[in-house]
């Protein structure tokens, strides 16, 4: 038996472990926090912050100094601990269940701050200081979200995913241990309410954050190829978490009613909202509060043990990693990323505001077995395979994978880094019309929502756990779209305009109000009109080319020799007189991508313009390139004014008239490159 000494000395231990205690809570729950934004404002370069996790330094493992040892460091900031520590299963399909707590941290604010620096740059702030644009963007949401994860991972949560401006945690635990990991996950909910709501930036933009909260087993379907690998989160808990968020307002924490069984509930104040969930208030009671915290800062204190240093939150990121592991894992890594790392380059180079085309993609999953987790799976796995084999033709990018109550919804971006293209649009919608038609042969639906906007695109979260997101009103917009027109291919007016996709194949829809949306938008739905006659499939070439009005500088040498060729078209020679050298002109324009060699067509169209020359123009893209004569037919079209034709008659009966009697006999030839009907004519 202990000594009255050591009694003592405990006892004084204890004394001044609560009363240090008592003073960090009572700044920290029970009093405005002071840390509301820095003088600089929350965001900035300025790296005064000391709080800010990102203006720290970043944590590492002292062993790896290598730089592939570096790479497989950041792979692991990547993927959330599950993925980890679940290793290599020698089996890529399946379904597993974990026992839990699950957090939805819903963050409101963030699209409106990604429009504020996307403004003109040269709008001076308040303070006077000029945007800073992306980098000032991509500080402002790293600092917030950074300091939210921090406190979620301080309270050992395991970051599952960032879905865009919102935040899945987990914190797996065993059935007996629900009770004390609910009353520290609320504890740590409160705190990032007290912290972290209410929050204005130096842009004027307020940041707001609300909380679900529920308790269970999380099933989590795992589906991938030779290439990729995703994981989705299902199952009641899930739908618990999503019902309790939405039953939330900015500002609030509700947890579901089995959550609110297990909790401590004396030690908590709160509101029973109408149907059954419970909102806790965030000023509860002290002594539960001050519990749960000395509690929290043991298990972290005992769980990385006497060897780790205290800046690192995750433990797997001390873990030994096996090459076949390290693979697994960049399966799991956004493309963007990998190739990043590959190249040694610093990830904060992949932020940015940029044009994208998005589509969300619900696969609608049936009622008729709920339960069957394996044949959920599979049909899981048969639309990956599907979404995955068109991405890989139209240059498309799985971002993310979610599951909710009836579906399994991919977020898929066109025009990332590496696959950027003039035509993403078309791609987008033409990728939604194969998927659609695949479905069908596969008994399978979908929703499609496609929209084309600027949106920020980068690294979001904490240095020790982040992923490549997307954030954006045309992000948003795609997902309403998707959700409020279902079992079609919707679009916004931008992705039908700059897609040059036959106008005849978009019908407008009817008029749904959404969230955000302005009414005077319009939106419609594709849906392609494949009769037989028709003159082009879907792609309509453009017939113009747009002119920018500037001039042309540094093409004196090119714009020569073809003012030079243009002159001899256009000198009258007799028939008896014409030799080879007053044969038809070709010539070819030949460089790198970004070049000019636009700008160069469009100053020749101008010139010969002017010269009174008709100018008929056709492009193709690279999506075109396996269609026969396509670029020919373009060509004819234009010279004919097929476009203005409605039926394979009319058609005709303009080429009859522009060809005359002399090669009336030869029109059948092109019967099936123009969708004619014309008989072959013996002469």
């Amino acid at each position: 038996p202990p000594s009255k000494s050591s009694s003592a000395v405990r006892d004084k231990t204890v004394a001044n472990r609560v009363r240090n205690s008592i003073r960090r809570i009572s700044t920290m729950v029970f009093e405005t926090p002071k840390e509301k934004p820095p003088k600089n404002g929350l965001g900035t370069l300025d790296e005064s912050v000391e709080d800010s996790p990102w203006s720290q330094n970043r944590w590492r493992p002292p062993a790896w100094e290598s730089s592939e040892r570096r790479t497989l460091a950041e792979v692991l900031t990547q993927v959330p601990n599950y993925i980890i520590e679940k290793g290599d299963d020698g089996c890529r399909e399946i379904v597993s269940y974990v026992n839990g707590v699950v957090m939805f941290t819903d963050l409101s604010g963030f699209t409106s701050l990604c429009e504020k620096y996307a403004e003109s740059d040269d709008k001076p702030h308040a303070n006077g200081d000029q945007k800073r644009g992306v980098d000032a963007l991509t500080a402002s949401l790293n600092d917030y979200l950074g300091r939210i994860v921090q406190d979620l991972m301080s309270a050992n949560g395991d970051i599952l995913k960032f879905a865009g401006d919102a935040i899945l945690t987990l914190w797996q635990c065993e059935e007996a241990q629900l009770p004390a990991t609910i009353d520290r996950v609320v504890t740590a909910a409160i705190n990032v309410q007290c912290k972290m709501d209410n929050y204005m930036t130096e842009v004027g933009v307020n940041l707001r954050v609300k909380i679900g909260i529920a308790v269970g087993v999380v099933m989590f379907y795992h589906i991938a190829n030779d290439h990729e690998r995703h994981f989705g989160e299902a199952g009641p808990t899930i739908q618990e978490v999503n019902i309790a968020q939405s039953s939330a307002s900015s500002g609030t924490v509700v947890i579901s009613p089995r959550a609110w069984e297990l909790l401590e509930q004396k030690l908590f104040s709160y509101n029973l909202l109408e149907n059954g969930y419970v909102e806790i208030n965030r000023r509860s009671s002290l002594s539960k509060t001050l519990q749960t915290i000395m509690d929290a800062r043991d298990a972290k204190s005992d769980l990385y043990g006497s060897g780790a240093e205290p800046e690192c939150l995750r433990l797997t990121q001390l873990s030994k990693v096996s090459e076949k592991e390290e693979a697994i894992y960049r399966m799991y890594t956004n493309q963007n990323v990998i190739s990043k790392l590959d190249a040694c380059a610093e990830l904060r180079w992949l932020s940015e505001i940029r044009t994208v085309t998005v589509m969300f993609l619900e696969v609608h999953l049936t009622d008729e077995n709920p339960d069957n987790h394996q044949e959920i799976l599979d049909v899981i796995q048969l639309a990956f395979t599907i979404i995955y084999d068109q991405m890989t033709r139209m240059l498309g990018t799985i971002n993310k994978l979610y599951m909710f109550d009836k579906g399994c919804t991919f977020l898929i971006i066109f025009g990332m880094p590496g696959k950027k293209h003039e035509d993403e649009p078309t791609r987008a919608l033409k990728a939604a019309d194969n998927i659609m038609k695949d479905f069908h042969t596969k008994s399978l639906q979908a929703s499609i929502g496609i929209t084309t906007g600027r949106a920020f695109c980068g690294i979001i979260g904490h240095p020790q756990r982040h992923e490549y997101g997307v954030i954006g009103k045309s992000v948003n917009l795609a997902a309403r779209l998707m959700s409020n027109y279902p079992k079609r291919i919707a679009c916004d007016d931008t992705t039908r305009t700059l897609s040059n996709l036959d106008p005849h194949d978009f019908i407008q829809l009817p008029y749904i109000k959404m969230k955000g949306v302005p009414s005077t938008n319009i939106h419609f739905e594709y849906k392609i009109d494949r009769r037989k006659d028709r003159l082009f499939s879907t792609f309509i070439p453009p017939q113009q080319i747009e002119d920018d009005g500037g001039k042309i500088i540094g093409r004196e040498e090119e714009m020569k020799v073809f003012e030079q060729e243009l002159a001899k078209l256009l000198i009258p020679i007799p028939e008896e007189n014409k030799g080879p050298e007053h044969s038809s002109i070709v010539m070819k324009i030949e460089s790198a991508t970004g070049m000019g060699k636009t700008r160069l067509l469009q100053e020749m169209k101008n010139v010969a313009e002017k010269k009174k020359v008709r100018v008929i123009f056709a492009a193709a893209g690279a999506v075109e390139h396996a269609t026969p004569h396509f670029a020919i037919k373009a060509l004819l079209v234009q010279m004919f004014r097929l476009m203005e034709c409605c039926s394979a008659t009319e058609r005709a009966n303009v080429i009859i008239n522009f060809v005359g009697d002399d090669m009336v006999g030869e029109i059948y030839l092109l019967n099936e490159l123009l969708k004619i009907s014309v008989g072959y004519v013996k002469r």
